[in-house]
């Protein structure tokens, strides 16, 4: 793949965001280039803190060579990423001559697409479309994504992915607020789930948490099946309290026994296109 299809004036919109950052649902207005900081904390420059090819992704994707940046605009208490997730300063600097170099390495190790992940990659847009801009051959690109960015964040992105795998972590806003700080969450991620599915492939991945399949997991796949049916549905039931998950009483627990069986018949039962 080439991006022959993004012109000098899409890379320049997207420098533009970091003067007045509206990548993500935050709409901060950050001046990024001058040291401002929104709730995400990323500054102009991204950095990758960890980067491997990974077989653990779903079946059609791996192996999968993941690029991991560092800084998120959510604040999940069970983040298995933790601390890397969000220090935007943790890692080394995303340039074009590193990225070249471990997609080269990559490739060596029968990596099938390159996905970028975080943290949330959606947030640093400008830097990865930079060090990608002159590749003279990349893999299909894979953007793993909370999926709390912009319509204009998806603009810049339309065209250039292949696949979308968007994180569905909650089925309300009380969740979201009290689990991720962020709010208008249900609105946001349905909005750009449908923006997505017009552009590329979409995989929408959900983590099944304890205490959460009522409030969260059933809302969700009802909205699934109302508007997107069809989509690809990951569901994970790997869940470890992580991080911070201690303040929050109910994720302090594994989840019950069966409840992955018990939400994937209820997906199936619904007409989703369950996948591995």
């Amino acid at each position: 793949m080439r991006l022959d299809t993004w012109t000098s004036d899409r890379l320049e919109l997207a420098r533009e965001q970091l003067g007045c950052c509206a990548l993500c649902e935050h709409r901060c207005g950050a001046n990024r280039l001058t040291g401002e900081r929104g709730p995400c904390k990323a500054g102009h420059e991204a950095r990758v803190f960890r980067q491997r090819v990974e077989c653990g992704e779903e079946e059609e994707l791996v192996p999968s060579h993941l690029f991991y940046l560092s800084g998120c605009d959510l604040r999940c208490a069970f983040c298995i990423a933790e601390a890397n997730a969000f220090d935007p300063s943790r890692g080394r600097l995303l340039t074009r001559e590193f990225f070249h170099a471990a997609l080269a390495w990559g490739q060596t190790q029968g990596a099938r697409n390159v996905q970028w992940v975080g943290g949330e990659p959606t947030i640093h847009i400008p830097a990865i479309l930079e060090v990608m801009s002159d590749c003279p051959a990349l893999p299909p690109i894979v953007w793993k994504s909370d999926f709390y960015g912009t319509p204009t964040a998806f603009e810049l992105l339309d065209g250039f992915v292949t696949v979308y795998v968007a994180d569905f972590k909650f089925g309300n806003d009380a969740c979201a607020e009290r689990i991720a700080r962020v709010p208008n969450y249900v609105s946001t991620i349905t909005r750009n789930l449908q923006i997505a599915a017009s552009q590329a492939d979409l995989i929408v991945r959900h983590l099944l948490l304890p205490g959460h399949f009522e409030c969260c997991y059933l809302p969700l796949v009802e909205w699934l099946e109302n508007h997107l049916p069809q989509v690809k549905f990951s569901l994970r039931d790997g869940y470890l309290p992580r991080w911070q998950a201690g303040r929050l009483d109910e994720l302090t627990a594994p989840l019950p026994r069966g409840a992955g069986l018990r939400a994937r018949q209820h997906a199936l039962d619904r007409g989703l296109n369950v996948i591995t």
